[in-house]
């Protein structure tokens, strides 16, 4: 059972983190939104791993090993510039100059996409569980998620099978819906109906056959505004956007704490990129 939980926690609760501060997004002219191979990133004398999404900074020098590839977006020229390795590059904000190696290839990116990820902070990865919670744990929606449609659906980890007590609250504490399973999800069912733009709190308990004991798990939710999901929704790309616009989408969604809908479309991306899946689960 504990191997079981583990893994599931692993693959399904992504509690994603910031690749840096608010001042850093400021500060960016870009982000990396494709890595193949290895590379390296280097600003101010510090050097690291060049990572998927991490932010481009003034006069920042990358360089790629021999058949590498990456993919640098410039907030400024609404572009991405496509490099192929052995070769470095310096970023400066009106553009990628060569130093050594090819040069890179320049494609437009959607002018919206861009403006968005400019003014947001984007959010790197999903950082794994390191722990395991005692008893039960609240996996999804996560807490403090925003969810763009008005039938959740609910997942949890338990130490034991059980009869579960799933709730829905609003913030005043007021019961909107409750129910008996003994499955570990639950959808909302449709007579049940959310606000948009509203908070919520979603429970899930269960008193162990083995001691007798009650445990809990909790977590917030917000229901988007209309005016939320239309943004988000208007800023998809199209079916046949380049993988780049895909990956900035993914980021977008995750910096705006849709976690449900960034998964979907991380889910659409691994299949053209297994590896760019794996990148975006276990980016610091």
């Amino acid at each position: 059972m504990k191997t079981i939980m583990r893994s599931w926690l692993a693959i399904s609760m992504t509690v994603f983190a910031l690749i840096s501060g608010q001042a850093h997004a400021q500060a960016a002219l870009g982000m990396v939104l494709d890595v193949q191979g290895n590379g390296k990133m280097e600003v101010n004398g510090v050097s690291s791993k060049l990572q998927l999404l991490a932010y481009l900074q003034p006069k920042m020098q990358i360089t790629l090993d021999a058949g590498a590839k990456a993919s640098l977006s410039l907030y400024a020229t609404r572009a991405v510039y496509q490099l192929t390795g052995p070769a470095t590059v310096t970023v400066e904000t009106d553009g990628v100059v060569s130093v050594q190696g090819q040069k890179a290839v320049v494609k437009p990116m959607a002018e919206k996409l861009v403006r968005a990820a400019e003014t947001s902070n984007v959010i790197a990865g999903a950082v794994r569980m390191r722990q395991l919670p005692p008893r039960i744990v609240a996996v999804m929606p996560e807490n403090n998620s925003l969810l763009l449609g008005s039938r959740p659906v609910f997942n949890w980890i338990s130490a034991e099978a059980a009869e579960f007590d799933i709730s829905i609250h609003d913030m005043d504490e007021k019961l909107i819906f409750s129910e008996k399973i003994r499955e570990n999800n639950w959808q909302l069912p449709e007579k049940v109906k959310l606000e948009d733009g509203a908070t919520y709190r979603w429970q899930v308990s269960y008193v162990s056959a083995k001691d007798g004991k009650t445990s809990t798990a909790k977590a917030e939710f917000k229901l988007a505004s209309k005016a939320e999901t239309a943004t988000l929704n208007d800023l998809k790309p199209a079916d046949t956007a380049a993988l780049e616009e895909w990956v900035m989408y993914a980021a977008m969604l995750q910096g705006k704490r849709a976690f449900t809908e960034a998964r979907q479309v991380w889910q659409l991306i691994a299949k053209q990129r297994p590896d760019l899946q794996k990148m975006s689960e276990t980016a610091p």
